[in-house]
């Protein structure tokens, strides 16, 4: 993924972000799970990065109770949808920062946490956003990743890869954001980290056609070429029919793989 793309991923989410809590609810559970393995501790200062609509804050701030927060989300609808979420919250002081993670407008050794979820996967550089992330750190400070692991959904990427005509950008997208444990920990290692933990685990889900449609179209329907109202509205179209076909009983039946990471800037 391109840093053309890149930008391309933070309009999808913007047009996209008033819709995305209620398409990606399941996740809810991913991102409270990340934010539960944290090590116990006092964290005053926490940047979220690639923040979203903030369900991986919003958990944060149930069980540490930090005293600052910087939100920083390349796309200008999702720091909206944080903003709504949090703004509300006593005794928390709120920063919210557009841009991308290579580029991110905050101080270096700033910040006692960095929490990534569910964005690492859209870094079109996962090299240099590692690095990036472990910039903002404290020394002793901790960083923790939610990010898509290797081998989920192939039930849905062999729907894809047999449509006509192949979406290969959409379908490439499948190989491009997905990561296994070696490659994180190298990721981690190469930033300048001890790494503390990391794990992936795998789920299956029941759901019905048009929810998983609706899902794929908020999180990813900036991969479609064709980008036109039109355009979109067929793909994912001829995409729900071929789910119908292959469908069983109870639905669509669907794997996802999380990749979780744990890590230390050292002392």
């Amino acid at each position: 993924m391109s840093s053309d793309q890149s930008s391309i991923v933070a309009e999808g989410f913007t047009d996209t972000a008033s819709d995305y809590d209620d398409a990606v609810r399941f996740n809810i559970g991913g991102a409270q799970r990340l934010i539960m393995s944290i090590p116990a501790g006092q964290y005053d200062d926490v940047i979220d990065i690639g923040c979203g609509t903030g369900w991986a804050t919003q958990a944060l701030v149930d069980r540490f109770h930090p005293a600052r927060i910087t939100g920083v989300d390349p796309s200008e609808g999702m720091l909206e949808q944080f903003q709504a979420k949090l703004s509300g919250i006593d005794g928390v002081e709120i920063t919210l920062a557009q841009g991308d993670v290579e580029h991110m407008p905050v101080a270096d050794g700033t910040f006692d946490l960095a929490i990534c979820s569910m964005a690492y996967h859209w870094f079109p550089q996962k090299w240099a956003a590692a690095e990036a992330m472990a910039r903002t750190l404290k020394p002793g400070g901790v960083l923790a990743i939610l990010c898509s692991g290797r081998g989920g959904e192939r039930a849905y990427r062999d729907i894809l890869a047999n449509l006509e005509p192949m979406n290969y950008t959409w379908l490439g997208a499948f190989d491009a954001v997905q990561r296994d444990i070696p490659e994180m920990e190298d990721y981690l290692l190469k930033a300048g980290l001890e790494v503390e933990d990391v794990w992936m685990e795998r789920r299956i889900r029941h759901t019905t056609v048009e929810a998983y449609v609706e899902r794929m179209r908020v999180v990813a329907g900036h991969l479609i070429g064709d980008q036109s109202e039109g355009g979109v509205a067929e793909y994912l179209a001829n995409v729900e029919e071929k789910m119908r076909e292959a469908s069983g009983p109870r639905g669509w039946t669907y794997d996802f793989t999380k990749l979780y990471a744990i890590a230390r800037k050292p002392i």
